[in-house]
């Protein structure tokens, strides 16, 4: 379940990069929004703690309770970059942590195609961020060259499960 770890580590800094609206990127404006940016609808989405159930097996809701909890570590870690406290790294390696506690979640190779799915629409909404910023002349080569291949990383796990 952990055959997508690269892809899992971009995603989260959608949070930080992306606004509202699908397919859309964050751009610089001449004058600040009013308001914090909105997320990306499919970012919130995957972000989304899940609802623990009286009557799920204990496995499912410890399962449920490690998925929300990692998501509450993702939420801190981006607060955290924003401040400039801590290196991205830390925000990679918690959505990580939240992409593989999803996986364990799906109970079929039909949900893990779904979660897999899910993250491939974001890494490439990430992807296209960073490419504009290289365009723009900043940004960092070396975070373009991660999420590609988080993608393909991604992509490849997704053609695997639909061959099962």
């Amino acid at each position: 379940m952990r055959y997508f770890v690269a892809a899992a580590a971009g995603f989260l800094s959608a949070v930080c990069f992306l606004q509202s609206g699908p397919g859309t990127v964050a751009t610089t404006n001449a004058q600040p929004p009013a308001g914090a940016p909105e997320v990306n609808p499919k970012v919130l989405a995957f972000l989304k703690p899940v609802d623990v159930k009286p009557e799920d097996s204990d496995l499912q809701k410890k399962l449920k309770e490690r998925h929300n909890v990692g998501v509450k570590l993702a939420e801190e870690r981006v607060a955290e970059y924003k401040k400039g406290v801590r290196d991205v790294t830390f925000v990679f390696e918690a959505a990580r942590l939240v992409a593989d506690a999803k996986l364990d979640l799906a109970q079929n190779a039909q949900e893990k195609t779904v979660v897999l799915e899910q993250v491939l629409d974001v890494a490439k909404l990430i992807e296209h961020h960073l490419q504009q910023q290289i365009e723009k002349g900043f940004g960092s080569k070396a975070d373009l060259e991660r999420a590609k291949f988080g993608r393909l990383s991604v992509e490849i796990e997704l053609l695997k499960a639909k061959q099962k």
